[in-house]
């Protein structure tokens, strides 16, 4: 049986080096993760918790980009060390067999029509803004119809893409969308002039949050069965995404040659699992000072990666929540109604001047596109990496091949839901306080588990950085199982 004992490759002078500007040559998958959370996250949910909220709501947005970095940057390192998909391994968790991957499997099927039939909606709204398909008068069916038959467009042309492009090319568009909506937004944050000691206090003191009177006043049918915190925590679960979005993120390294990924070894579309190079449950990664160097090197990419993709999420996040709060917040207005969820948002130009609305109207689109178009990538990976585990079946099935299948279920489940659902936002609850929230805590711990029954003592998480993901860990769990709790709650009758 051939060795498979990882070693590393020489790493490039660059990553040898110091901390230079270079080095964000590395960053190009996490921009495609970032991209995909813009539309629903930063763009929508958090404007909407500004209004809510106002600044107080800030340093949930630190708290969730800091959690969520920590918990992405330990499965990226996992796999940069090992080149395996972390999901391999957590199929042996203790347990009835394979009970994670399965578990994930179910929740993806469920959510990924559901999380798609809301951004291709939300966009079927802004495409009526943007061309006056109905006018301010129309009635509440007429404008549905035509939001429905721009999101079922939407969602065509976006399969169609992402079947005919390379990943190489998606991930160019994706960092260039990035990196234009964050100059865009952020100008527009400075211009709105915000109480930048009340940001900050918002940023760096936790309060909690809670409604002012004139929510439940204006709006109690949205908000008098939906506590504060199921509030907050739905939010939260859409900044930076959620696990359906990293499981697909740490996917798409495989398409880099960062230390261990991309090494070939006798288990690639193996047809048993005695060829696994990692049969008896262990990674066999050499421990010699110079391997153990090359390793650690090797991770750079990685750790830039993901802070480069959470720092611009962090950015986004508080831009929009303060615009939000300087904005919305005073007027007392909450985008919750169906044809509000961006319109109200445009206030944050057109107060400057009206002809910025089409500026507006453009970066938003071009946010929620770019959302649409990289969610059928990040999901497609999602689901290859979680079936990969479960039978032998699945695992000879090619990448391509998977993805045909989920972009076709999508594509279905997604139209019916599409053309059957009316209530945008109660519609993502479930999906946000799960994959969001819940499972993102325990994707940490998980973490922490494979770090330290698989890896060499030499190439295990510093105590700094195992200290830091059971902290997100408890933090993420605890507010996804309360979150839960007060969500089940509130649709029991009454007494």
């Amino acid at each position: 049986m051939a060795d498979n004992t990882v070693r590393y490759p020489e790493p490039p002078a660059i990553l040898t080096g110091g901390w230079n500007w270079q080095l964000l040559k590395y960053f190009g998958a996490g921009a495609i993760l970032a991209s995909v959370t813009i539309g629903s996250g930063e763009t929508l949910m958090s404007s909407r918790g500004g209004a809510i909220f106002g600044y107080s709501l800030l340093w949930c947005m630190l708290a969730a980009s800091i959690t969520k970095g920590v918990q992405v940057y330990t499965a990226a390192r996992y796999m940069t060390l090992t080149g395996e998909h972390p999901m391999e391994h957590w199929a042996k968790f203790p347990g009835p067999p394979k009970w994670i991957p399965i578990v994930m499997v179910m929740l993806c099927l469920w959510c990924f029509p559901t999380l798609l039939a809301f951004l291709c909606l939300v966009m079927g709204e802004i495409i009526n803004d943007m061309f006056h398909v109905v006018g301010p008068d129309a009635a509440p069916e007429v404008r549905l119809f035509w939001t429905r038959i721009w999101a079922t467009l939407g969602a065509l042309v976006a399969i169609t893409l992402t079947l005919l492009q390379s990943y190489g090319f998606i991930e160019k568009i994706q960092t260039a969308v990035v990196g234009l909506l964050l100059v865009s937004i952020g100008a527009a944050c400075l211009a709105s002039n915000p109480d930048w000691l009340q940001a900050l206090i918002g940023t760096l003191v936790p309060r909690m949050p809670r409604y002012e009177p004139w929510v439940l006043e204006k709006y109690g049918d949205a908000f008098a069965d939906r506590p504060p915190w199921v509030e907050i925590t739905a939010i939260v679960g859409f900044i930076g995404g959620g696990s359906y979005d990293y499981l697909g993120y740490i996917g798409c390294l495989r398409e880099k040659s960062w230390g261990a990924i991309g090494r070939k070894t006798a288990d690639d579309n193996s047809s048993s699992d005695e060829t696994d190079s990692y049969a008896d449950g262990q990674v066999h990664i050499a421990t010699d000072d110079e391997n153990v160097r090359r390793g650690r090197i090797w991770l750079r990419p990685a750790a830039i990666d993901v802070l480069v993709s959470f720092g611009c999420v962090f950015l986004f996040s508080v831009f929009f929540v303060v615009l939000g709060a300087v904005v919305l917040y005073p007027q007392q207005t909450i985008p919750s109604k169906e044809g509000e969820l961006l319109s109200l948002q445009s206030q944050f130009l057109t107060r400057f001047h009206p002809s910025l609305l089409y500026l507006y109207q453009a970066g938003v689109f071009t946010a929620f596109w770019g959302t649409i178009y990289g969610a059928y990538e990040i999901y497609s990976r999602t689901m290859y990496e979680c079936i990969r585990p479960v039978s032998q079946t699945f695992r000879k099935m090619s990448p391509r091949r998977v993805q045909v299948m989920v972009l076709a279920y999508c594509g279905i489940v997604g139209l019916i839901l599409t053309w059957n659902v009316e209530k945008l936002i109660p519609l993502m609850t479930f999906p946000s306080l799960m994959g969001g929230v819940l499972s993102c805590g325990l994707w940490c711990f998980g973490m922490i588990w494979l770090d330290r029954t698989k890896l060499p003592p030499q190439l295990r998480m510093s105590k700094l950085l195992t200290v830091m993901t059971a902290i997100s860990g408890l933090i993420l769990t605890g507010m996804g199982l309360k979150a839960l709790i007060d969500f089940a709650l509130s649709f029991w009758p009454a007494a």
